[in-house]
């Protein structure tokens, strides 16, 4: 593969940019007076009040700054990493890379279409094109002719097969939210002054099609279920470290959630992504060098 693949030095600018749009959401210190806003329900919720996400509620800066954390500390470097990989042209290479640009696509839509209102929105916007349209050619680089070659005998596709099946689970977690609203006829918790949560809109809409999608296909033995796995698996590693950095954060600035909200909403995704990180190393094991 040619070192100028447009995915490979587009992602080194995606890594400039989420870099660019993290470290404002981390450090950024300017300041301006707390003031609480009024829900159309009626309710008031506490604003940030500081940085570039002030005009947030304090729930959601605590989940921002989280997320940028783990983007900037973590993201940004593995990104570089796998781009300076895929530029060597390895099959391995490109499903890695993939995995990582998944990630800068929801990371990086849901601050634009997520966050209230700031200063990056167009830096937002600028990485999650870039990210979108680095990995639609690079997910078509990775011909099923070739990866079916590369796949061992071992591969143990039905046991990937169920761990998908399972991780989509956890996604019905928002369903529940969902529904409860609507049986109580009031938005969900924490929604705040918003006027959706666009995590549900990504992980019911899009990663638990894709996810059972994969379940099937690796049920089935078909390597597009390997090619998909790969990202989804990735993209579940990424998920366990952002919830941990988010509670972290949201814990210093004196959020403490119920032990319920704790087994609910943080631990299924933090197990689920050690168990993913286990199986990501089973997959990468039987893909023979290409």
């Amino acid at each position: 593969m040619s070192k100028n693949f447009f995915p490979v030095w587009a992602s080194y600018v995606v890594a400039l940019l989420a870099g660019i749009y993290s470290a404002f959401g981390l450090f950024l210190s300017t300041t301006t007076q707390t003031v609480t806003a009024v829900t159309p329900q009626g309710e008031q919720v506490s604003l940030y009040g500081q940085g570039l996400y002030r005009h947030d509620s304090v729930f959601k800066a605590g989940i921002l700054r989280g997320t940028d954390a783990v983007t900037l500390f973590v993201g940004v470097p593995v990104l570089v990493i796998a781009a300076r990989l895929a530029s060597q042209g390895g099959l391995k290479a490109r499903l890695i890379l993939a995995g990582v640009l998944a990630y800068f696509i929801y990371n990086s839509a849901s601050l634009a279409l997520g966050a209230y209102w700031n200063e990056m929105l167009l830096v937002y916007i600028s990485c999650f094109s870039l990210s979108l349209f680095s990995f639609i050619p690079l997910f078509q680089s990775i011909e099923i002719p070739a990866l079916a070659q590369a796949i061992r005998a071992t591969m143990p596709y039905r046991l990937l097969a169920g761990f998908c099946a399972f991780s989509g689970l956890s996604l019905l977690v928002w369903l529940a939210d969902i529904l409860t609203s609507l049986t109580q006829g009031k938005p969900p918790a924490h929604l705040d002054h918003y006027h959706t949560e666009i995590t549900y809109v990504i992980d019911l809409g899009i990663l638990l099609p894709a996810i059972y999608l994969s379940s099937v296909y690796l049920w089935r033995r078909k390597p597009q279920g390997i090619r998909m796995a790969a990202i989804i698996l990735i993209l579940l590693i990424f998920t366990g470290l952002v919830v941990a950095g988010q509670s972290v954060v949201q814990a210093l600035d004196g959020i403490i959630h119920t032990p319920q909200e704790y087994a609910a909403y943080v631990i299924p995704f933090v197990l689920l992504s050690l168990i993913a990180l286990g199986l990501t190393f089973t997959l990468f094991r039987n893909i023979s060098k290409a």
